[in-house]
């Protein structure tokens, strides 16, 4: 695109539309921040001589524990919820299901980003281990897993976690993302995703021989980015050994680069795939939350993003050239 003027763009993930405005790009030095949450140790309840091991506690690996998988104090869905579903008008989904949530490590001021490659395996193969028990269970159709980073990120705890929600339906974005790579691979015969691969050359920030981040065409956020395994895989169980070491490595890759680029911020990433939808492509994507949603974003469901994707990946390569 002409960097003089902005423009609106599709993104083929979910059919969103972006206004991409050059020239508007945070500056580092304004978000070289602390986030005071992730400093604070009173109260938290994920301390390893405070967490409620014996009403919360699912599951933990090693002895003393070094991952823990408790079951959230204040959940949106629960397990005992009955299933039930209105229809007309007013319709609903009663608040059955699960949330679950994934303590990466006992000690407060570690961050996922700087673990290694053991414990990272560690995290994953946990969350996969959850994944496979909730699946099981009646009635899920999707188990959804996030990190919120900082307090603008959603995170009211500084201590380092992650999240895991299973759902009665696929709702929201992953449906409509799952909707678009059925049709795509109908009237193409082929997967959008790994079709993105092969398009989104300009974009590409970093690849190892089994996975690939871009700085998606149409992205929503200043700094978006997708990681994704080369071959077509649908669900994180599915991940060969080499593509686990290399998803998690590049994951942290993009956060660290990202605090470089932008200095310390909140931000969030989410997996997205599905167990049973073998036509999905599995990706993560990662939102450093560099700005607010304003009324353009929250009334039109238009995003406008402030920084051409084109040029944060050029930035974002200039800084992995450095290191």
């Amino acid at each position: 695109m002409d960097s003089q003027y902005s423009e609106i763009r599709k993104d083929y993930r979910t059919g969103y539309y972006s206004v991409i405005v050059p020239g508007r790009d945070h500056r580092p030095k304004e978000l070289e921040i602390e986030d005071e949450g992730a400093k604070n140790l009173k109260d938290c309840p994920f301390e390893p001589d405070t967490v409620d091991r014996v009403n919360l506690e699912i599951m933990h690996v090693n002895e003393p524990w070094t991952t823990m998988v408790i079951r959230n104090k204040f959940p949106e869905l629960e397990g005992h919820t009955p299933l039930e579903y209105e229809n007309g008008f007013f319709s609903s989904i009663s608040g059955y299901g699960y949330n679950e949530v994934l303590i990466e490590s006992p000690k407060h001021f570690d961050k996922f980003e700087n673990m290694n490659l053991k414990k990272s395996l560690e995290w994953l193969n946990t969350l996969i281990e959850r994944e496979e028990d909730l699946y099981s269970r009646n009635y899920i159709k999707h188990v959804m897993v996030f990190k919120n980073y900082g307090a603008s990120g959603g995170a009211s705890i500084g201590h380092p976690h992650t999240q895991i929600i299973a759902w009665p339906e696929i709702l929201g974005t992953p449906a409509i993302e799952i909707e678009i790579a059925k049709n795509y691979l109908k009237e193409n015969n082929s997967c959008i995703y790994e079709d993105a691969i092969k398009k989104e050359e300009g974009r590409i920030l970093f690849e190892t021989e089994k996975i690939i981040a871009i700085a998606p065409y149409g992205s929503r956020f200043a700094g978006e980015s997708m990681i994704l395994p080369k071959r077509h895989v649908n669900y994180i169980m599915d991940l060969s050994q080499e593509e686990k070491e290399e998803l998690v490595e590049g994951l942290k890759k993009l956060i660290q680069t990202n605090k470089k680029l932008f200095g310390e911020q909140a931000y969030n990433f989410v997996i997205h795939e599905n167990k049973k939808e073998k036509d999905y492509h599995m990706h993560i994507e990662v939102y450093p939350r560099l700005s607010n949603l304003a009324g353009i974003e929250l009334g039109q469901n238009v995003f406008v993003n402030t920084m051409v994707p084109e040029d944060y990946t050029k930035k974002f390569k200039e800084i992995v050239g450095s290191i």
